[in-house]
């Protein structure tokens, strides 16, 4: 018998959602009732409702627009869907990373020529956000914005198709890498390799980027070998 893993009110919400969207038809450019309308639809608080928001917005589902409202994004022209179980969980997370690893190393190559002011700015501001949010105990958020970090290393590469297709993989195993085994902190170990890898692309130093993301990549590695 599999222990059943126990989910938390706010990825319940997005799951509703994501569900709302469907039964809906809606498409990309369509807006999502407002948030009152949404709490009195899933019966769920303001906080918790956020927090489904910036889940759903982390992976490309919808676009908060402040003072406008929340909307449909477009849909990506590729979407891996999971349809196998998943017995070993320890061995899916170091298989899935291998498969991140293939494609993440290619954006991080491709940002480090690529990237401009803007994308570098994004992507200390995330990292700034992801620093933050841990210092405040607000272990979700700061995991959306490591995920942010990330999304915004595809986007500086300028291929289209890498970062469509990193994004499916991103989203389809979500779950399973957000606070795997019910530990929130097995990852933070590698953050200091964050800061050196942002400060590679800074300064469009190919070697000191793609080492810094081989850390980032052992490191996890290592955490997942460490759990009993």
């Amino acid at each position: 018998m599999k222990a059943i893993k126990k989910k938390r009110l706010s990825e319940i919400g997005a799951d509703e959602i994501k569900k709302y969207i469907e039964d809906e038809g809606l498409k990309y450019g369509d807006r999502l009732p407002s948030v009152a309308e949404l709490v009195d639809l899933l019966q769920i608080g303001r906080s918790s409702l956020r927090e489904a928001l910036q889940l759903l917005e982390s992976q490309g589902v919808i676009e908060i627009l402040n003072g406008k409202g929340t909307f449909i994004r477009e849909s990506k022209p590729f979407q891996i869907q999971m349809a196998f179980e998943v017995e070993d969980k320890k061995n899916f997370l170091l298989e899935t990373l291998e498969v991140r690893e293939a494609l993440e190393k290619k954006a991080v190559e491709l940002a480090v020529k690529a990237a401009n002011d803007e994308d570098v700015e994004e992507m200390t501001y995330h990292l700034q956000q992801y620093v933050q949010f841990l210092q405040t105990g607000q272990r979700q958020l700061a995991n959306q914005a490591d995920a942010r970090f990330h999304q915004a290393i595809y986007a500086a590469s300028k291929n289209k198709m890498l970062e469509s297709i990193i994004d499916s993989v991103w989203d389809t195993f979500h779950e399973f890498w957000n606070e795997p085994f019910g530990i929130d902190d097995i990852f933070d170990q590698s953050y200091p390799y964050h800061e050196k890898l942002l400060q590679g692309i800074r300064e469009r130093n190919s070697k000191s980027a793609l080492e810094a993301f081989d850390e980032i990549i052992q490191s996890v590695k290592q955490s997942i070998y460490n759990i009993n």
